[in-house]
């Protein structure tokens, strides 16, 4: 992983890293650095963000449309089928723990079904399709 991660670190267009900030630390850096890369790399698609108040935002994000998740464990589990999306939680006017978000992409809208921030500036969100 960490080759691969440092193959797509090279590969890419550098990336415009916001100023350093005294409680940055420069493994954030890194991974802001490796997001970016990987929005870059990995097909990074444009999205509109609609907060549930306020105006519209437009960012970048990597918009897996069949994406399958595992819960539970080895010996019971469910797996879900369905579209998400990986956004840098710094790109956002809100925090969408904090927010009811409709995202538009591909000429289509999605609401926001489950957050799974990753600890280190990004999020990872389930959609459903609005019909």
């Amino acid at each position: 992983m960490g080759l691969l991660l440092l193959d797509l670190l090279e590969e890419a267009e550098a990336p415009a890293l916001p100023p350093t900030l005294p409680y940055q630390s420069a493994f954030a850096l890194l991974v802001l650095a490796a997001d970016r890369a990987g929005q870059v790399s990995l097909g990074g698609e444009p999205i509109v963000y609609q907060p549930e108040t306020g105006a519209a935002v437009p960012i970048t994000g990597i918009f897996d449309e069949v994406y399958i998740l595992a819960k539970g464990d080895a010996e019971a589990g469910v797996e879900t089928l369905g579209p998400e999306v990986f956004l840098r939680l710094e790109d956002l006017p809100v925090d969408p723990e904090d927010d009811k978000p409709m995202l538009t992409l591909r000429g289509v809208t999605y609401r926001v079904t489950e957050r799974r921030p990753d600890g280190i500036g990004g999020i990872v969100l389930a959609l459903r399709a609005v019909s």
